[in-house]
């Protein structure tokens, strides 16, 4: 046994040891801290927390590593899968620091942030794990803080209702994925993720026909992520989770959970079953397709914008799969020319939708501190009380919808190419289609921003400063164009997700 998974190496485990720290300190300081302290060292401590955590990352190169006996992986997929999670929980912070403490009923702020740094954990546990009894624990860690952070608006019914069905779903979801794993278990003999591929490469060489039971793992596997990551026809927990969650969860419900949801497929279906990739792969583009026509038509039919994002959401995860779709290829695994681009692109454009759809979120929740923000009729002549804020919404909807230069249309473009490299033009037609469709209730927010009459706005009922909600808008306008500007860097860190399949380059030469 290699040297590397008997003696740990602490060193690959700083940035999600980092957030561990970060959650046992909340825990401490809303124990002993009086509580009129509470919003600044709280707030303070889950920014240092996560800052220091993405710090530690950048110390790593993403070249393949793993230690504690091969359950955490140390490479590419694991730097930028916790680079995207970070970044949404640094601006959810920021988002939700004063919509916590003086908005619906002065929830207490301690207890958001702590459920807050253990549904972060779990994600990063997920998104490094090497074993399938390590991806379960750390996507279930964050589904069940998550779920908690749903009905955090308890003195709302519609929040109670959204969580209670997340969680009832969430749990059929969570046994449907183990009993997959069980199954591919039973056939394969391992938990890990690299004996699976090896096995399965061993057992598929010269076979037409694969073991029912190995085929019927796959398909609960398929069907388990498909719930967590909210695809068409597992999405009936999104409308109302999303709906009545408090918005700033809404908006890190948009981004952690299915970061985490496509880490666990790609190290399921990428790293451990992908010599079966000719099996999963047509369910996958299926799925994909699905998910964006459905997303983007009954998004169409909204009257309150927060829903419209929550159906945005199960679109864009549609243009997300179409990615991974992309990875069926018959020109072997990480071949180094370009043939693989599909999961970078999913990448890629996990980050890009960090930025856009946490911002979006963010518009609402300003819009919240200063009276009713979730229908249309709430953005009614912003541009003429708000300018600035209008112009910021602007951005984001241009951006979801993937109009240049903004990061949405590299997103979206990235995608569009790995497909038509892979011979799947009918799947990038449909994501352009599908684009110009969702022009119509992305447009709609801006035309009633600007082309609606001021004097048809409702009067504010209350006016709150927010100066670390106004940073993290700021922040966001700005990224959304830098990071679809000078996306080369990003893509290029974005490739080294490869070294997550070294042993199957060695399995597959």
């Amino acid at each position: 046994m290699p040297l590397d998974l008997i003696v740990p190496e602490w060193g690959l485990v700083w940035p999600q040891f980092a957030v561990f720290i970060t959650a046992v300190v909340l825990s401490l300081v809303d124990a002993f801290l009086p509580k009129k302290f509470h919003y600044t060292w709280m707030t303070a401590i889950s920014l240092i927390g996560y800052a220091i955590g993405m710090l530690l990352l950048f110390q790593q190169d993403g070249k393949d590593a793993s230690t504690f006996y091969g359950l955490f992986r140390a490479d590419g997929l694991t730097v930028f899968m916790t680079l995207i999670i970070l970044a949404a929980a640094i601006l959810t912070v920021m988002v939700s620091a004063s919509y916590v403490e003086y908005l619906e009923g002065r929830m207490p702020i301690s207890e958001f942030y702590t459920l807050l740094a253990f549904s972060v954990l779990g994600a990063l546990i997920t998104s490094s794990a090497g074993d399938l009894v390590m991806l379960f624990v750390g996507i279930e860690l964050s589904s069940l803080a998550t779920y908690i952070l749903t009905a955090f608006a308890k003195r709302r019914t519609t929040a109670l209702e959204g969580a209670f069905k997340y969680f009832l779903l969430g749990i059929f979801a969570s046994a449907i994925l183990l009993y997959g794993m069980t199954w591919i278990y039973g056939s394969t003999g391992s938990t890990d993720l690299d004996e699976i591929s090896r096995s399965l490469a061993a057992t598929v060489q010269g076979q037409d026909n694969l073991d029912a039971a190995l085929l019927l793992g796959v398909l609960l596997v398929v069907v388990g992520i498909g719930f967590k990551m909210a695809a068409v026809p597992f999405h009936m927990w999104t409308p109302d989770a999303y709906d009545g969650a408090p918005t700033p969860v809404t908006g890190f419900m948009s981004i952690v959970p299915k970061a985490a949801a496509f880490a666990l497929a790609f190290r399921i279906l990428v790293q451990g079953l992908g010599p079966l990739r000719d099996d999963w792969v047509t369910m996958v583009a299926a799925l994909a397709f699905i998910t964006m026509v459905f997303g983007n038509l009954v998004a169409i039919t909204q009257s309150s914008v927060k829903r419209m994002l929550a159906y945005s959401s199960i679109a864009h995860t549609g243009y997300m799969l179409a990615g991974l779709a992309a990875y069926s290829t018959n020109r072997g695994f990480a071949s180094g020319d370009g043939s693989q681009q599909g999961v970078t692109a999913v990448l890629y454009y996990l980050l890009a939708y960090t930025f856009m759809n946490v911002g979006a979120f963010a518009i609402i929740s300003w819009l919240q501190h200063r009276g009713p923000g979730m229908d249309y009729d709430d953005f009614r002549g912003l541009a003429s009380r708000s300018p600035l804020t209008a112009l910021a919404m602007a951005v984001f909807m241009i951006s979801l919808m993937g109009i240049p230069p903004t990061i949405g249309f590299y997103g979206k473009y990235y995608i569009i190419v790995a497909l038509i490299d892979h011979d799947l033009l009918w799947l990038a037609v449909s994501i352009v289609v599908m684009s110009a469709i969702s022009a119509f209730f992305y447009l709609r927010v801006v035309v009633v921003m600007y082309f609606s009459s001021a004097d048809e706005a409702p009067e504010p009922v209350r006016t709150m400063s927010t100066p670390l909600l106004n940073i993290g808008i700021a922040g966001m306008v700005v990224g959304v164009f830098a990071l679809g500007l000078f996306s080369s860097g990003i893509v290029d860190l974005a490739n080294k997700w490869e070294s997550a399949v070294t042993m199957m380059v060695a399995l597959n030469p």
